[in-house]
């Protein structure tokens, strides 16, 4: 099991070590951190990735890196700014160091294909069973990324439900989430969305009337060609998912005004008009 002291991680197996990096800016102010940002490092290795964040010539950081078996370095304490955000905004805030703490996973991220494979961007051939094709949610193409180990993935939620027990986190978001114009990690091979579902919306079911499903539940399908699906019921809310294709079937939670709470394998709300309910 995970747990957290004195802002450092401490678990009962040799996985997790702290070595520590001198960049970073002072202590969070109160009440924060509230979110948790996911990247890949594109870099050659775990180990030159870690060493890189703890160069001052870097002038970034993390607070934790997550290797490819699952083994995890602390390089900042959660109660200290990290470097790991740049340029960024979410919402109607600028700069996310500031709120944020940051997760790098060991990973090449986008790949080069060539005549005989796919290749990292320091020239490193990449099995092909360790290549996803995907679009990314910011993309018009398919391109292909390196795979992330189930390891990594399981570690990394398991790291979100025990930063979640100790800091009021509200937001789980990836570096391109914050910065798209400039960004594209953790890209569409790391199952963003589904964590953040899983972790985020799924707690809250319970603290919002009638968000559960229950034999109320209408089910319907999308009649728009694609149709976003957004955490609130209003336009300027972020969406939660890729959008939902035409013939996807939904289930209606709940209806507020323009807007319906459905469910596909995430819950979030969708326009009323493109959705035609479909009577038992």
């Amino acid at each position: 099991m995970i747990q957290i002291q004195d802002h450092k991680l401490v678990t009962d197996v040799n996985q997790f070590t702290f070595d520590a990096t001198e960049n970073h800016s002072g202590p969070f102010k109160d009440g924060l951190p509230d979110t948790i940002v996911i990247h890949y490092t594109a870099g050659a290795s775990y180990g030159s990735s870690v060493n890189w964040l703890k160069d001052k010539r870097a002038k970034a950081s993390a607070h934790l890196v997550v290797g490819r078996k699952g083994e995890v370095v602390q390089l900042v304490p959660f109660d200290t700014v990290a470097w790991h955000a740049g340029r960024s905004q979410w919402n109607d805030r600028t700069g996310l160091n500031k709120y944020s703490i940051g997760i790098e996973i060991a990973n090449a991220g986008l790949l080069e294909r060539r005549a005989n494979g796919y290749y990292t961007s320091f020239g490193t051939k990449v099995p092909d069973e360790h290549v996803v094709i995907g679009q990314h949610k910011h993309g018009d193409i398919e391109q292909a990324w390196e795979a992330y180990t189930s390891e990594q993935i399981t570690m990394v939620e398991a790291l979100c439900v025990a930063l979640m027990e100790a800091y009021p986190i509200k937001e789980i978001v990836g570096h391109d989430d914050i910065a798209p114009q400039r960004k594209k990690d953790p890209g569409p091979a790391f199952p963003l969305e589904a964590m953040r579902s899983r972790l985020l919306f799924s707690r809250n079911d319970d603290e919002v009337e009638g968000a559960g499903e229950t034999e109320d539940t209408v089910p319907g399908i999308i009649t728009a060609s694609l149709l976003n699906i957004r955490r609130e019921p209003n336009l300027q809310s972020p969406t939660i998912s890729e959008p939902l294709r035409q013939g996807t079937r939904i289930s209606q939670l709940q209806q507020h005004g323009k807007w319906i709470k459905v469910k596909v394998e995430l819950e979030g709300w969708v326009r009323r008009n493109f959705v035609k309910l479909v009577e038992r």
